[in-house]
């Protein structure tokens, strides 16, 4: 370990550092600086109002869609814009009632209104998790969120099974899927592009 010396003057109660920056020589009364470069990248402090204060490292918070999960890389710097993208994928369906954290165990709601459960939700995140520079892509699988919508139809059986598999993102985005007569809309384009195929 450096030793590392100061000298104080004798009268030391008529000695006041500055709190200034100064580019002068050191002196005799200054502490040595080889063990500076140790601290490097460390954040200087700033006199704010006479007393020192570390500046705050501010980021302009990412908002990520949290349906990213369904290949959904839309990003936003504005809350209220992400909470109407991120609403939009419901397709005008109700929210769950139900909602949980992807991020933390902090965190789980149940309401009377789907919209007023998700609202908190994404209160929460954005509060929580967004402002202080959290991704969503580290987050746990949400399989309530994951089963409501395949009960809204808003997926299918396939990307329901995809999304709780080992993967628990979707390698495409889902399909309009909608239920006729009993019957997937999507299956019956398909099969009747087959259909026209084989003519």
């Amino acid at each position: 370990m450096a030793r590392t010396y100061l000298h104080i003057p004798s009268n030391a109660s008529a000695y006041t550092p500055s709190l200034l920056y100064s580019e002068a020589t050191p002196t005799e009364s200054s502490v040595s600086t080889g063990l500076a470069s140790r601290f490097s990248g460390v954040p200087l402090l700033e006199e704010i109002d006479g007393v020192l204060e570390r500046r705050p490292n501010y980021r302009q918070p990412v908002f990520e869609c949290a349906f990213w999960f369904l290949s959904c890389s839309y990003i936003s710097h504005d809350q209220e814009e992400w909470k109407t993208h991120c609403l939009s994928h419901f397709r005008g369906e109700e929210p769950p009632k139900s909602v949980q954290c992807p991020l933390c165990e902090d965190f789980r709601a149940t309401c009377e209104n789907g919209g007023d459960a998700w609202n908190a939700r994404m209160d929460h995140i954005a509060s929580c998790h967004h402002m202080l520079g959290h991704t969503l892509r580290t987050s746990r699988p949400d399989f309530h969120l994951f089963q409501h919508l395949w009960q809204k139809r808003l997926i299918d059986d396939a990307d329901l099974k995809e999304l709780k598999g080992g993967n628990h993102n979707l390698t495409r985005a889902p399909q309009p899927y909608v239920v006729t007569n009993g019957r997937n809309r999507r299956r019956d384009q398909q099969s009747q592009r087959v259909g026209r195929g084989r003519r």
